[in-house]
């Protein structure tokens, strides 16, 4: 009986180990979409956020800018997704850019001190396929 029990607590364990790889894969695999989407010239500012988000919900993350600089925000979601939105917001709160069309790769494009020393990203998740879906976000600055 306790062979038994060691048995299932270890196949427990195997499951859990194999379900926290499978999420860095997704993780991975969305960070990558997000990467794919830079063109030369561009420089990654900080690290390409990824986390999880359910259908109609929204997230928001600050990021701080040169305002001397372009920069550009790119959004991907995983497969279980296919449309995310995303709106760019100055600090205080006036939209300089969004991007709403029914696509699961949006784009904001923020000019030379378009946005001042900061912009706030709001991501919408409009349509996912399971409870949640995993989404990234990276900042990019144009190099001058």
């Amino acid at each position: 009986m306790q062979l038994k029990t060691i048995a299932a607590g270890v196949a427990a364990l195997a499951a859990a180990g194999a379900a926290t790889a499978q999420d860095i894969t997704i993780n991975e695999f969305v960070r990558e979409l997000v990467a794919e989407r830079a063109d030369d010239g561009e420089t990654l500012v900080g690290t390409i956020l990824v986390d999880e988000i359910a259908e109609g919900e929204s997230i928001s993350h600050t990021f701080k800018l040169d305002p001397r600089f372009s920069y550009f925000v790119y959004g991907a979601c995983d497969e279980d997704c296919s449309d995310i939105d995303l709106f760019g917001e100055d600090a205080d709160g006036g939209v300089v850019d969004f991007d709403d069309a029914d696509d699961d790769i949006p784009l904001l494009l923020i000019m030379p001190g378009e946005a001042g020393s900061s912009l706030t990203v709001t991501l919408d998740m409009a349509t996912c396929y399971t409870d949640v879906c995993v989404y990234g976000i990276g900042l990019y600055k144009a190099d001058l």
